[in-house]
């Protein structure tokens, strides 16, 4: 069952664990949301009982979740930046901010799973909370999350929801016998660095094996496409 009202004012009182949190605006408890104020930013929190649920996307990329396990009857709650927020919410440091307070949202009793709609990803709760509290305290970008990653035709993967943090995406073509495991954590590190520098950071990217990562920008002015020399 959903929370209410009243879960995450307990919540919000509670010693934080990322970001500490309270309650800037509560409306009537039946109109099922909240704005909460955190570092000194504000968003919404809906789908809150007695409201009908939040809508939801259906997930593709699952990480620490069973894909055979039984969704049904699950309901949502929604976390997006405040109205005040509108021209600066894909701003690095908002998007660590809503992270983090969802990280802290993760705590409440009888949560499922964290999504993240731009990644089209739905992450277990001690998942969630452990990469992101990670990365806040200056550890690697959760790109394994945040973003998922496509298989290409090539054997290559492809990131999808990078480019709400850098302005692009990532294609990482794979070297002959090369795993997929291989190519993913390249992928992970091309991410954070992108994430940490933008797309400068990966220009003196090296492989495991110390190989030089070249990037092409010709493509696709959305996409950089990563290649290495066998």
């Amino acid at each position: 069952m959903r929370p209410g009202v009243d879960a995450i004012l307990r919540l919000a009182a509670r010693p934080a664990e990322s970001t500490a949190f309270s309650v800037s605006y509560m409306p009537e408890p039946d109109e099922g949301w909240l704005e909460l104020l955190a570092m000194g930013l504000t968003f919404d929190l809906s789908g809150l009982t007695p409201l009908g649920q939040a809508s939801v996307a259906e997930p593709y990329h699952l990480f620490g979740l069973d894909a055979r396990a039984d969704a049904s009857g699950t309901e949502a709650l929604r976390l997006t930046p405040g109205p005040h927020l509108s021209g600066a919410s894909t701003m690095l440091p908002v998007l660590r901010v809503l992270a983090g307070l969802g990280a802290e949202l993760a705590r409440l009793p009888g949560l499922k799973a964290v999504g993240w709609e731009p990644a089209r990803s739905q992450m277990a709760p001690a998942y969630f909370m452990s990469a992101v509290r990670g990365w806040l305290v200056g550890g690697a970008f959760p790109a394994l999350g945040l973003t998922g990653l496509n298989r290409l035709d090539s054997g290559g993967l492809e990131s999808e929801g990078l480019a709400l943090f850098t302005g692009f995406e990532i294609a990482v073509e794979p070297l002959p016998r090369e795993t997929v495991q291989d190519v993913a954590k390249l992928a992970a590190r091309a991410m954070h660095m992108a994430v940490l520098h933008g797309a400068k950071g990966i220009d003196d990217l090296r492989d495991a094996m110390g190989r030089p990562v070249i990037v092409d920008r010709s493509a696709d002015e959305g996409l950089l496409r990563l290649w290495r020399r066998a």
